[in-house]
């Protein structure tokens, strides 16, 4: 670990930037339920297979997802952390929440005071 936390924050970059788009949200929600073949998580989206690949791919370096070679295709399933990290950046985000919370009602009791 670093002073900065720059080892400890990284996976939480990757995970805040993984799930930032809404196609790769709900493609971890797919997966999250079951594990899916290439083809039926592409299933119902109005962008291409290779972009639904793209996004996969995306998840996949971020740690969330995996996938496993069964013949000629791919099963895409959640990565045996992937929950946990998603739940950490839950947990991290609700923090920050607090932080700002805290923050933001000092500072209008200041703002507020009479002068």
């Amino acid at each position: 670990m670093t002073p900065f936390g720059y080892i400890y924050f990284m996976p939480l970059d990757r995970t805040i930037a993984a799930l930032a788009d809404p196609t790769r949200r709900e493609l971890i929600r797919r997966i999250a339920s079951q594990p899916c073949r290439a083809g039926d998580l592409a299933r119902g989206f109005a962008i291409s297979r290779p972009a639904i690949c793209k996004h996969a791919r995306m998840l996949k370096q971020a740690g969330l997802i995996r996938a496993k070679k069964s013949g000629r295709e791919q099963i895409y399933e959640l990565a045996p952390h992937g929950g946990r990290a998603i739940q950490e950046l839950i947990v991290q985000l609700e923090e920050v929440g607090r932080f700002w919370d805290t923050v933001l009602t000092a500072f209008k009791r200041h703002a507020e005071k009479p002068s």
